[in-house]
């Protein structure tokens, strides 16, 4: 495998000086690898290998970021000659290039100046202040892409960079050692405890610039005033300097208190450090630095935050995060008398965090593996559908061991077990490894993340039963003996194979190392697979003495790598694991945790990321409730992507997608919106939005009532048109609908994530300026003599149910759809279309001929007519609901029309299914 990395690298450097001057096609790519020179230097490559490699490399892309940028910003790189010397930034993208000849160099290249040019050259006098955002995807490499920015920073003339890398230790000390390895180039820890100067990284490549940190990546490295006066480096001087912060309040504290031994008064009597020019990276900028208080009652960290940024009289600050709602509900006011006390000192607060200056959107390359590709979801504006890869797995069976809810009541009862699906998950971890090692991926990581519970105890007694687990399974695989071999196999033939081929039709890109080999082959690499895998419990406390599972070191990937081997781990652990470390090689997850907050659902999603070669064995166990939260989420993330990149076409402002955000239903439609107060009040509009159910609560009690309220809107209505195909009626269509009559359809319909409230208090509001009076609606049927859609439906005869309005009646068929029974009692779920198919989104339009996507949303906005589509879906999709009481669910289309009126409503937290009472964490920092 080293042979072939390093003729990849080689074949790249070959490949680039062709990629200057144009694309890239299979034959360059073929003529390169039969080169002599590389069949010379490395004998032992096979040359179909290396093309599939190559192939494989270069198919991979990365699209143009996007930006919203205030006009008071001005670029100026344009401006610095051709032969400024960028060596900082040269050094740093000759080691990436070096270790990973595919890592797209020039994509970061560009990225990263579209960034700085958007901060403020270090270069101008004066007082300045720029703040700014920059938004990735979770796991999708935000951390080299804010190393390379500062290498550039620094090149231009920026003296002190601040990282503020998240709220634990662990992940504190990893970005230090990333910005060991890729910005100061040399062991933090070795030359601050020990004064040795041992290079690594970019450190391997001379330049004339030394850079001094004040942090260290040792785990207790964090900012000390006694270590940064013993070090004496001045801040400002000829030498650039660095710290990596954690976001915790006595850090801050001591880091302002020491600079500001270095600030003076100014003329206004502020509290100043002048001249020297700070770029601070606030990474995870949407975890602790947002005031969830008033302007006035300002939350710790923020606080702080702000108090060391206002005391520099020239600062950048940049917020990387890829879970941007709450930054983008920061009030654009704040106090400027605000001061605060810092131990016995007395400063000013400062301006808030919000980017009021620059937002850069940045899009991942085309390999990257998130919410879009694990969930899917439907582009409402192309009608496209994206299924999710076929990765997902129940895990309802949590029960009694992991009650749904870990409360007062029942924190300090423990498990003595866990449950079946655990078990099944630790088996497919076992595959994966033993697969990975067949693909030549031996000295890859391999990590598994357990996420049930916040309290240590808890942590504490999975680990220890997860443990037990794995020394049986050790056991068994060693001796031949049980049933977990017979298991392994039904698993691998059952499972993993018919994943692997669906994965490989799925996929958008082509990646060569994704193979199947038969179970015999499997079965050989099972003794060495499982003897290296570990469980590790992941918490903050450090003594032992009250636990039962003593294996808490923390997970040291590099510590293998120097070692020239690598680790596999179990990793169980609580907010350390949703909001800290990286683990790496991650393939498998069980995740039960519940969380009122979007935002957090989001980073929680650690399975996020790139997976080379190992996509197809990927895993994540968890339970219907939370994927069909995660699905809401992803779609509502996409559609406010999508915005965004239509705002920043029309080259408009952060302020101005701020305002977008706060009127997006689908934000609105997930829950409260995060760090918003209680008091403040959100303006909401649907023009040109479409708005469907998805998934449908099997509560007998919700059926009916939702059955009921579509009973009484037919009771209100006459005359339908109806709809036919040579089959018979297939869609019963009225026009000129009261919107009073569908809004009050609306409002009565239960569901957990429509806000039918609001939704008809906006319709009423558009109706006093005269839009939105009067609606099409229609209600699907079916003409087909048996179901043709998927399960265990298909073939059966489709259910005939009596419909009854005003003035009529009809028998007509109940579709089906593609409705799956749920995995609990909780729900029946659909795909994302379920409702509002292209069909639907047309049914009250004329063309003369098939219309695009496009052509039905012009035609719809040109004629102004808002939709609801009904549809009552057949009941036996489940076996718990009565088979005479149809699924009721709904589509609204709401055409784009000018002079919309935003509905106004208080930022109050809305009910959801998930836990009443959020679990308790009393898993802290223990030096904190």
């Amino acid at each position: 495998m080293k042979e072939l990395e390093s003729a990849r690298n080689v074949c790249h450097i070959l490949l680039g000086d062709i990629k200057r001057d144009r694309d890239i096609v299979p034959e360059d790519i073929k003529e390169v690898a039969e080169n002599p020179l590389i069949k010379q230097q490395y004998p032992n490559v096979d040359l179909n290998d290396l093309i599939e490699q190559l192939e494989y490399d270069f198919e991979v892309f990365q699209g143009q970021a996007t930006q919203l940028v205030n006009k008071n910003v001005k670029p100026w790189l344009h401006d610095i000659p051709g032969n400024y010397p960028w060596q900082l930034w040269d050094r740093y993208k000759g080691w990436l290039k070096a270790k990973d000849g595919s890592f797209p160099v020039d994509s970061l290249d560009d990225l990263t100046k579209k960034i700085l040019d958007k901060c403020i050259n270090p270069k101008t006098p004066g007082n300045w202040d720029r703040r700014g955002m920059v938004v990735g995807n979770v796991q999708s490499g935000k951390t080299a892409n804010y190393t390379g920015l500062i290498n550039k920073a620094t090149d231009a003339g920026y003296k002190l960079i601040i990282v503020i890398a998240g709220v634990h230790n662990t992940l504190r000390s990893q970005t230090q050692v990333r910005i060991d390895e890729g910005y100061i180039g040399r062991n933090s820890a070795d030359f601050i405890l020990r004064k040795k100067n041992n290079k690594i990284g970019v450190g391997e490549f001379k330049v004339d610039t030394e850079i001094y940190s004040y942090t260290s990546s040792d785990d207790k490295g964090d900012f000390n005033r006694g270590i940064a006066t013993r070090l004496n480096v001045p801040i400002g001087g000829n030498s650039p300097t660095v710290l990596v912060i954690k976001k915790n309040k006595s850090v801050l504290e001591n880091l302002i208190l020491w600079l500001n031994q270095f600030a003076v008064d100014d003329s206004a009597g502020n509290r100043k450090i002048h001249n020297v020019p700070v770029l601070v990276i606030d990474d995870e900028a949407d975890n602790a630095s947002v005031n969830s208080g008033t302007e006035i009652d300002v939350r710790t960290i923020n606080r702080l935050i702000r108090t060391l940024l206002n005391l520099f009289n020239q600062n950048t600050f940049i917020g990387y995060t890829a879970t941007p709602y709450a930054n983008l509900f920061i009030p654009s006011k704040w106090s400027e008398e605000l001061e605060t006390m810092v131990k016995d000192v007395k400063l000013k607060v400062g301006e808030d965090l919000f980017p009021r200056d620059f937002i850069v959107n940045i899009p991942p390359p085309s390999n990257y593996i998130g919410a879009a590709q694990v969930f899917g979801f439907e582009n409402e504006k192309t009608g496209e559908t994206f299924e999710g890869l076929d990765i997902i797995r129940p895990a309802e069976d949590q029960e009694p061991w992991f009650p749904r809810t870990i409360n007062r009541e029942n924190r300090d009862v423990l498990p003595d077990d866990v449950p079946g699906s655990l078990k099944e998950s630790m088996r497919a971890f076992i595959l994966t490894c033993a697969m990975r090692r067949l693909r030549g991926q031996d000295k890859k990581h391999n990590s598994m993340l357990i996420h049930v519970a916040l309290r240590v105890a808890w942590i504490d007694r999975i680990a220890w039963l997860v443990n037990e687990v794995l020394r049986d399974y050790k056991r068994q695989i060693k001796s031949g003996q049980g049933s977990l071999l017979s298991e392994l196999e039904d698993l691998y033939k059952n499972d993993f194979i018919p994943t692997t081929e669906e994965v490989l039709e799925n996929l958008t890109y082509t990646d060569p190392k994704i193979k199947t080999f038969s179970w015999d082959v499997v079965k050989t690499e099972l003794i060495n697979t499982v003897t290296k895998i570990e469980v590790r419990a992941v918490h903050g406390t450090k003594n032992t003495r009250n636990l039962e599972y003593h294996d808490i070191e923390e997970i040291n990937y590099k510590k293998y790598e120097d070692a020239g081997t690598s680790l596999s781990v179990i990793a169980v652990g609580g907010n350390k694991l949703a909001r800290g470390i990286t683990l790496e090689g991650l393939s498998v997850s069980y995740y039960l945790r519940t969380t009122r907050m979007y935002d957090s659902l989001m980073q929680m999603g650690r399975w996020f990321g790139y997976r080379p070669g190992y996509v197809d064995l990927c895993r994540l166990y968890t339970t219907e409730q939370l994927v069909n939260w995660y699905r809401h989420v992803t779609m509502a993330t996409e559609e406010m992507r999508a915005d965004f990149d239509e705002m920043a076409a029309k080259n408009l402002r952060p302020e101005d997608f701020q305002l977008k955000v706060r009127t997006h239903p689908g934000m609105l439609l997930i829950t409260s919106v995060t760090r918003m107060r209680d008091h403040e009040r959100i303006q909401v509009g649907f023009s040109g939005k479409l708005i469907q159910t998805y998934a449908f609560e099997k509560s007998p009690s919700v059926v009916k009532s939702n059955y009921q309220a579509f009973k009484n809107l037919l009771s209100r209505l006459s005359g339908p048109e109806e709809q036919k195909s040579n089959r018979g009626v297939n869609a019963l269509l009225w026009n000129k609908v009261y919107a009073n009559i569908v809004s009050d359809f609306i409002a009565s319909y239960r569901s957990g994530y429509i806000r039918g409230d609001i939704l008809r208090a906006y319709i009423e509001k558009q109706n006093q300026i005269g839009k939105l009076k009067e609606w099409s609606v229609a209600v699907i049927l079916n003409t087909g003599k048996t179901i043709t859609t998927k399960g265990d439906l298909s073939g059966k005869p489709v259910k005939s149910h009596a419909f009854t309005w005003s003035d009529g009646d009809i028998k007509a068929g109940l579709p089906a759809r593609n409705l799956e029974n749920g995995l609990t009692e909780l729900s029946v779920k659909g795909n994302k279309n379920a409702i509002l198919d292209k069909r639907a989104r047309m049914i009250d339009l004329e063309f003369k001929s098939e219309p695009t996507e496009q052509d039905i949303k012009d035609k719809r906005n040109s004629e102004g007519k808002p939709l609801l589509v009904i549809m009552p879906l057949d009941p036996r999709v489940s076996p718990d609901l009565d088979e005479n009481i149809p699924l009721v669910g709904f589509g609204l289309i709401f055409p784009e029309f000018e002079g919309e009126q935003t509905f106004e409503y208080a930022a109050r937290p809305q009910q959801t299914e998930f836990e009443e009472i959020l679990q308790e964490d009393d898993d802290t920092e223990e030096d904190d």
